[in-house]
């Protein structure tokens, strides 16, 4: 395992335009603080994969916030326009309502909605369950008309990269054990999240979802590219594909844009979407079709056994 850090609070690795964003330990993507602020790593690149791999939320929230306009514009047509939930009843007695309004319910934007958990969860500490974003379409009178819901999601790493962030904090470039220049950590990418705890969320909160009238699109799961292929990886390439509606998943990937010049921001690109049902990815996830071939194990018992046999015995014992 072996990753470097490709982007510290936004920029390029001392990059100077980004130096009052370290200081302040703030995000340039949100307007607020850092959510990661000991490390400071938007996005990174591990040893063996060439491009950068976003690992923070916030830097998908880019362009202020153009993943949740452009689901908002896909689910309830063009012309909507996000509004805070506190703005609401002002615009109401105004008289200011279009009918083109979207409630934003979700962090740094004022409010979010905790959801009680099914009777009979007992414990204090999962009684809650968050859904993201969840977006509300209001008509002209400021009554909810539709509703759509928006999960984000990175990668995890593993190991520890806290010694390159160390390097740039203080202003210094990094060289690793290997003495390579902006060089790289033991630390990996937690890919198996995916199957562990990705996965069954989409699935759980896509059928509590689908129970909701005014959910007609169903849920939308926002990810980097990596993410977004090794879910179509472990699923498979069997999966029926549908238009969004009640009960369907959509997945939406981005990425990087290409390096700038320094004192720029590196653009976040849509890479494409696939829509699928709930049910769909519960059968994939439960009985995948992408298994190996039989025996595999038992051929891996007997070669790990042989190439034993043949490093601890001279040939002519056997």
């Amino acid at each position: 395992m072996a990753l470097r850090i490709i982007e510290f609070f936004g920029y390029a690795p001392l990059d100077p335009t980004a130096q009052p964003y370290v200081t302040a330990r703030e995000c340039p993507f949100v307007g607020g603080g850092c959510s990661k602020p000991n490390h400071g790593a938007c996005a990174v690149q591990q040893l063996s994969i060439p491009e950068p791999v976003i690992c923070c939320p916030n830097r998908l929230y880019a362009d202020s916030f153009r993943i949740l306009k452009d689901i908002a514009k896909a689910t309830f047509g063009a012309g909507v326009q996000l509004v805070r939930p506190s703005d609401v009843a002002a615009k109401r007695l105004a008289g200011e309502l279009t009918g083109n309004e979207v409630a934003v319910f979700g962090r740094y934007w004022g409010q979010e909605l905790p959801l009680p958990r099914p009777p009979g969860t007992n414990n204090a500490e999962t009684r809650k369950y968050y859904v993201d974003w969840m977006l509300a379409k209001l008509d002209a009178k400021g009554e909810l008309a539709e509703i759509t819901a928006v999960e984000v999601q990175t990668i995890d790493t593993t190991g520890n990269y806290s010694d390159q962030a160390q390097a740039f904090f203080a202003g210094e470039e990094f060289t690793d054990r290997q003495g390579r220049s902006r060089g790289y950590s033991e630390a990996g990418m937690n890919w198996e999240n995916v199957n562990k705890r990705i996965l069954p969320q989409l699935i759980y909160k896509g059928h509590v979802l689908r129970r909701e009238a005014k959910c007609t699109k169903g849920l939308f799961f926002v990810c980097p590219k990596q993410v977004y292929e090794r879910i179509r990886d472990r699923l498979g390439g069997n999966m029926h594909t549908y238009q969004p509606h009640t009960g369907a998943i959509t997945f939406r990937s981005y990425e990087l844009g290409p390096e700038t010049k320094p004192g720029r921001l590196r653009t976040l690109d849509y890479v494409g979407q696939f829509t699928t049902t709930v049910d769909q990815v519960a059968l994939a996830f439960t009985a995948p079709m992408n298994l190996p071939d039989p025996n595999v194990y038992e051929a891996a018992i007997e070669t790990a056994l042989a190439k034993r046999i043949t490093t601890t015995y001279p040939k002519e014992d056997l």
